[in-house]
């Protein structure tokens, strides 16, 4: 009787990892491959804003790259158009401002009409 219960509870785990959750339009996501926190809203049809927010420890090199391949994975196919509405950082920003807290990489992205 023990075993068998085992053995429900781990199928019951298993199933309950493999069930796949949507997100809430706009709602705070993380991304395991690159490390970043972002926001993804939908707009309209193949329009999206997405925010991908500034940590002390998360470069902007990273965030950039983040950026362009979530754009492709939205948009299904290159053509795609990155409309940057805040958060591109100089190269002298660290050395100028040591302290300032940079903004969140912000852009809108629209995808080719097919």
């Amino acid at each position: 009787m023990m075993k068998n219960s085992i053995w429900l509870l781990l199928a019951l785990l298993l199933t309950a990892c493999a069930n796949n959750i949507n997100t809430p339009n706009g709602a705070s996501q993380w991304d395991f491959d690159h490390q970043v926190q972002f926001k993804q809203t939908d707009l309209k049809n193949g329009k999206y804003h997405l925010q991908v927010i500034t940590k002390q420890s998360t470069e902007f090199s990273k965030l950039a790259t983040f950026l362009m391949r979530q754009s492709l994975r939205l948009c299904k196919s290159y053509g795609f158009k990155i409309e940057v509405l805040e958060g591109v950082e100089r190269f002298d920003d660290k050395l100028s401002f040591p302290n300032m807290i940079m903004p969140s990489l912000s852009a809108n992205i629209e995808c080719p009409a097919s």
